[in-house]
């Protein structure tokens, strides 16, 4: 069998001396072999004859009807799906070597007949003018405080055309957890977009009617973005795709933050803090390739607003007589000195702020969910007193 390389070979030797005999000897070819390429002008490869046929029968061929009427009225049957019911259906028939052959059937198939796809679009971003924002969960990551597992998320936001991004931690898709993971991301920048672009989440959207699809935009977020002077936009429902760039940088930043986790040699972090710096670090590093891009997204920017938004709502609340308060479906312990005193609760993400007047009182961890939260030091006094209460206690 003459190859490809003889063939160039024989070319490339013809061309230097014009002798056939020289030429084919050096090429590894006979005279009359080397005077047929050169009389053709085309090597070995180009002269195969395409494989069309079979080297053994097709042990599909007589149930091919039947396998495209399965797959007709459902495309989305796999290859041994289909083929544990012909073996159920045809016993001993089909053996399990045979498998391969029906999945190169059902991919045939799938070409000829299958349905139209859903191909993504080549999209042409405008530098300075989209910014996405999305929550994407950090939990497979296994991260540690201090040796207990660490739950979280994080508020993600990616500039679409630079793909410079940031990200705060979040404990749920709430929006004070949207207006800390945005205000970080722009104060960062020292600009805003034109448009921040979101899925639809609850924090942004509300269904307008349960007859209809459509979403609209919630007061707070709207009169939030309003002080920025950013355009809110959403994805359509169920449209995922569309939200294209976050979904992807999601995944990138989690590689990377694993991948410096595994350079650090630990998961386990002594405080928030310190896992907060090693978030910071590792955005940094990976915003530094993105600068010349930046810098034509920031000239093309809108300013900041001088006034930074608070990143807390604030309630008022009156100590119940079982020294808790209720913020958010979760009844808190407060020192029972509070007990029926009216107290201003800042709500932030992660946190509860207490204040009497301007006097700040006490800090108490923020839960989410339903239930209690109590601290065993603001009712040990009455417990010590009512040690009888334990038998039935709520808590």
């Amino acid at each position: 069998m003459i190859k490809d390389t003889q063939y160039r070979t024989l070319l490339k030797e013809f061309n230097k001396s014009g002798e056939i005999t020289v030429s084919s000897i050096k090429s590894g070819m006979t005279r009359k072999t080397g005077s047929k390429y050169l009389k053709w002008g085309k090597g070995p490869h180009e002269l195969q004859k395409a494989h069309t046929w079979r080297t053994r029968r097709d042990p599909f061929v007589d149930v091919a009807d039947e396998i495209s009427s399965m797959l007709e009225n459902a495309e989305e049957l796999t290859p041994i799906t289909i083929f544990i019911h012909l073996q159920e259906k045809y016993p001993g028939k089909f053996a399990d070597g045979q498998l391969r052959t029906l999945e190169r059937r059902v991919k045939e198939w799938r070409i000829e007949n299958g349905k139209s796809q859903i191909v993504s679009i080549a999209q042409s971003h405008i530098p300075g003018r989209l910014m996405e924002l999305d929550w994407t969960s950090m939990n497979e990551l296994m991260i540690t405080i201090c040796g207990v597992y660490f739950k979280h998320l994080l508020c993600h936001c990616v500039l679409t055309y630079s793909n410079w991004n940031w990200a705060e931690i979040s404990f749920s898709e709430s929006f004070q957890s949207l207006k800390k993971g945005f205000q970080s991301a722009v104060y960062r920048l020292g600009a805003v977009p034109e448009i921040l672009q979101t899925d639809n989440t609850s924090t942004a959207t509300h269904q307008i009617e349960k007859t209809k699809k459509e979403r609209g935009f919630n007061h707070n977020y709207k009169t939030f973005l309003a002080h920025y002077g950013v355009t809110p936009r959403s994805i359509n429902v169920n449209s995922p795709d569309e939200n294209g760039d976050i979904e992807s940088a999601n995944g990138h930043l989690k590689r990377r933050i694993d991948q410096y986790l595994y350079l650090r040699g630990s998961r386990d972090f002594a405080s928030i803090e310190e896992y907060r710096s090693f978030l910071d670090d590792v955005l940094i590093r990976g915003n530094k390739n993105r600068a010349s891009k930046v810098k034509k997204e920031l000239q093309l920017m809108r300013e900041l607003p001088e006034i930074r938004l608070p990143e807390y709502s604030e309630e008022d609340k009156t100590v119940s007589s079982f020294g808790t308060i209720r913020v958010k479906k979760v009844a808190y312990s407060v020192p029972s000195r509070l007990k029926g005193h009216k107290v201003r609760v800042r709500v932030y993400e992660d946190k509860l702020e207490l204040f009497s007047g301007r006097k700040h009182i006490e800090t108490l961890p923020r839960k989410t969910g339903v239930g209690y939260s109590v601290n065993y030091r603001h009712v040990i006094e009455s417990f010590r007193r009512k040690p009888g209460a334990f038998a039935n206690c709520r808590y």
